[in-house]
């Protein structure tokens, strides 16, 4: 049994939608005895949104879903396999830390909800709509914080000076840029991690194929050896042994080495 581990936006999914050749090959993937696992900073209820059923193929149903770059990581019906939390003070700091570069306002994911974080209710903020929003002076006494996220539209430079100095200052934090947004996790959480845990747990797998596009994907591509989509950043493009025009494409590849594997 083979392993595909997969980014989500950008990658699985472009311009917003799971294209009917992704889903397609997934489909195929699976039928032949594989595991589909996507991995993503998106939370539980974003992605699950976005793998809704296709009119003609269903839903995209992955073997596990690896959430919060990490910091969670579900089966395929839902059930915890993994989850870690950012300690209390060091989301606090991080969330001020935020707050100390712009007005952009942040948001903090915890196990079944997201909430924009700000310093006024009510004020201008970039994040993208969620579950509600919650005051800074709140958010930074709260309990069971996944990730918290800050973004950025404007500039992806910022977004990376800032993940770079919160990696610095933050001693249990780690960054990931992930383009126009920062997600934050706690120290040894990451997309990598979270596939050598599955290997650990359910392997071994005959092969770990590993997709993506952003920064956050940087470390699970080089370390097993996978392949970047053509608009990937160029850390991901120079971590990759291999570019596929389309997750499908990736997919198909190895199917294709099966089935003449198997024919010979």
């Amino acid at each position: 049994m083979k392993c595909a581990v997969s980014d989500f936006d950008r990658t699985f999914s472009m311009d917003g939608a799971v294209s009917r050749e992704n889903r397609e090959a997934v489909r195929r993937w699976q039928q032949a005895g594989h595991w589909f696992v996507i991995a993503t900073g998106r939370n539980e209820a974003s992605l699950r949104k976005k793998l809704a059923e296709d009119p003609e193929l269903g839903a995209v149903r992955p073997d596990v879903l690896i959430l919060n770059n990490g910091a969670l990581i579900l089966d395929r019906e839902g059930r915890e396999l993994f989850c870690r939390e950012l300690d209390r003070e060091t989301a606090a700091g991080v969330l001020a830390y935020f707050d100390g570069q712009d007005e952009a306002g942040s948001g903090i994911t915890l196990r079944y909800r997201k909430l924009n974080v700000v310093r006024e209710l009510g004020m201008a903020t970039t994040q993208r709509p969620c579950d509600g929003e919650i005051l800074l002076r709140e958010a930074e006494k709260m309990e069971g914080i996944l990730q918290v996220h800050h973004r950025r539209p404007d500039s992806t430079e910022e977004i990376t000076r800032m993940c770079r100095e919160i990696n610095r200052l933050f001693p249990h934090a780690s960054a990931y840029s992930n383009v126009r947004n920062a997600d934050v996790v706690a120290r040894g959480v990451g997309k990598a991690q979270a596939v050598r845990f599955l290997q650990e747990r359910f392997g071994p797998f005959e092969e770990i194929l590993t997709i993506g596009d952003s920064a956050n994907d940087t470390d699970m591509i080089r370390e097993f050896q996978g392949a970047a989509v053509p608009a990937a950043v160029p850390e991901v493009r120079a971590a990759a042994a291999e570019q596929f025009p389309t997750v499908a494409a990736y997919l198909n590849s190895r199917l294709e080495v099966f089935h003449r594997q198997d024919n010979f």
